[in-house]
């Protein structure tokens, strides 16, 4: 009985290992599809294995096939389709498709630039990864999705451009894109997800849109080349080591909205010599640690918040500026009262956008006008008694001006 069992698994093993290797359905010159309906996929020789590339040279793909005397449109490129395919040259898709499929172009080493067709909708997972000659890469507003891992150590890419379809910027996107000198972000992007820049150590700056919410954890992280990052009020959050290791940037100015620092956000910045946190701000983590060099921090927050020892290292270097009337309060505080030493400082940011000019200004006569009555409101009214007698007159403005000068 055992030996006949094992006669049959012998017979069967074959015919399972062939069903799995060479899944496809059918050849059409040169190309391997799926069939599925009336629908066509390319695929690949070894569905989901990297021993034999199947495609070389210039790879044209017709937006129909016929096989069995059966018209399939072509529409998707499938996972794995043409990953490992060194010698591959050129491409090109007809506008049937709308997808690539994860790990579609993985480690098409000889492609050095490619423009997506404005059929495609989606990019998958790891969908150009490891292509290190790839050097710019067109990606139109038809896309709504691209997945993590993109174009992850696509180290020759110089510039991208994000389309203003992009809600979301998926985690680890452009990671170990180390040759990325600019990024476009549009104004459609809400969020930057996890590792999404991280180790793109020859990105010089970037410019955060109004629209981004959140900044994800390690999302710059070892970005080395980083000199400045302008962040927006909008984002509330910054997460854990979200620029750590941007040993390039010299200050950073948090702007009125930000609420949670995360742990490491801003650790071994080496550079850093200055930084400015809003009032918005309820969670400081360790975000500063390492930060030798660190020797002005700014707070606009009039209750010293609970903070840990590794929060800012070289506090005792450093000198920290409070709003008016506070000292007392961080000199009694935990950490805080080891600052070398601490300074009350005149900061009126009515117009909550991180500097003191004559567009507060307007903003007081704004309130002063009564222009400002819905909450929330959008600017901010304690800080509009400018002179501090309990009330927001016209001697407030008075005031600022003389700060102004």
């Amino acid at each position: 009985m055992k030996q006949k069992l094992f006669t049959l698994l012998l017979t069967l093993f074959p015919c399972l290992f062939a069903s799995e290797a060479f899944a496809y359905d059918a050849l059409i010159n040169g190309i391997y599809y799926n069939f599925s309906g009336s629908e066509a996929t390319v695929t690949y020789l070894l569905n989901g294995t990297n021993n034999t590339p199947a495609y070389t040279g210039d790879v044209v793909i017709p937006e129909t096939v016929t096989y069995n005397r059966q018209t399939y449109k072509v529409t998707a490129i499938g996972h794995w389709a043409f990953q490992y395919c060194t010698n591959m040259t050129s491409l090109t898709l007809p506008s049937s498709v709308t997808s690539f499929g994860n790990y579609a172009f993985c480690h098409c080493e000889n492609l050095t630039s490619y423009k997506i067709p404005n059929s495609i909708t989606t990019v998958g997972m790891y969908a150009f990864s490891e292509c290190s000659r790839l050097e710019s890469i067109d990606i139109p507003n038809s896309v709504t999705f691209i997945g993590r891992y993109a174009f992850q150590n696509c180290t020759s890419l110089a510039s991208v451009t994000l389309p203003n379809s992009i809600i979301d910027i998926s985690d680890h996107v452009f990671t170990g894109c180390s040759g990325l000198k600019e990024v476009f972000i549009p104004s459609s992007v809400t969020s930057i997800g996890e590792k999404a820049f991280e180790n793109c150590t020859s990105l010089a700056s970037v410019i955060i849109p109004e629209s981004v919410v959140s900044i994800g954890n390690s999302a710059f992280n070892g970005c080395s080349g980083l000199t400045e990052v302008d962040i927006p009020g909008s984002v509330k959050s910054i997460g854990m080591t979200a620029f750590s290791g941007c040993s390039s940037l010299t200050s950073v100015t948090l702007p009125y909205g930000v609420e949670t620092i995360g742990g490491g956000a801003f650790s071994l910045c080496s550079s850093l010599t200055e930084v400015s946190i809003p009032s918005s701000v309820t969670s400081i983590g360790n975000a500063f640690g390492s930060c030798n060099n660190l020797t002005t921090v700014k707070v606009d927050i009039k209750k010293p918040l609970p903070i840990a020892q590794n929060t800012f290292p070289n506090r005792k270097k450093a000198t920290l500026y409070v709003p008016q009337g506070c000292k007392v309060a961080y000199e009694a505080a935990d950490y805080w009262k080891e600052f070398k030493q601490i300074v009350e400082s005149v900061n009126v940011d009515i117009n909550k956008d991180g500097v003191t000019s004559i567009n507060d200004v307007t903003a007081l006569v704004s309130i002063i006008l009564g222009e400002d009555n819905m909450e929330p409101y959008l600017y901010d009214h304690e800080c509009a008694d400018v002179n501090g007698d309990g009330s927001i007159t016209i001697a407030d403005i008075t005031a600022l001006i003389n700060i102004i000068k």
